[in-house]
């Protein structure tokens, strides 16, 4: 495995343990390395941060990939490519990025950036869902600004007490059923 991408191992181990109160004196005991190796790759905590982001991020898109990729109900598929988590990010508590803001405003940025983009394979899916008659014609547009300022709204602003993966299945579960209540419900 490559160093940056152990020390972003590192980083993210410690940022579940500790939050972003994790020092990168840490990341280099952690991987038995001396702070000075750390900071010939990156320069400052904001920069491993960045990377961090971006690793969280390409993994989430290879992870809705490969849900896109699988057969079974488009409504299954559409569900579990909104809310994809990589399985080493699952137990991550999120919450603990609510600092974001205030102390690195441009990983908080960054963060809102990935976000905004690689919605076309999502988009997709959705399109084909309505195509084939299993979800009702929706603003995609309208649909994606929700689902961006909710995960945004539980990443960046620390909302909501419950666990970051239990909120989004929350968030989906009012998307894909709605708030009315059904007849079989009563």
């Amino acid at each position: 495995m490559e160093l940056r991408e152990r020390m972003i191992g590192a980083a993210a181990a410690l940022f579940q343990a500790e939050g972003l109160r994790f020092t990168m004196q840490e990341v280099a005991d952690a991987l038995r390395i001396s702070k000075k190796t750390i900071y010939t790759l990156y320069p400052s905590k904001e920069e491993l941060l960045m990377d961090m982001v971006d690793d969280l991020f390409h993994r989430i898109h290879q992870e809705k990939q490969s849900l896109i990729a699988t057969s079974g109900p488009i409504e299954e598929r559409i569900r579990s490519v909104m809310i994809a988590l990589p399985e080493q990010y699952q137990a991550m508590d999120f919450r603990l990025l609510g600092m974001l803001d205030e102390k690195y405003p441009s990983v908080a940025n960054r963060v809102r950036q990935h976000l905004a983009t690689n919605w076309e394979p999502t988009i997709a899916l959705l399109e084909e869902g309505v195509a084939k008659g299993r979800i009702r014609p929706v603003s995609i547009p309208v649909l994606r600004q929700m689902v961006t300022a909710s995960i945004e709204g539980f990443l960046v602003n620390g909302e909501n007490g419950a666990s970051y993966a239990d909120t989004l299945a929350a968030m989906m579960d009012i998307i894909m059923n709605g708030i009315r209540r059904r007849d079989d419900e009563v």
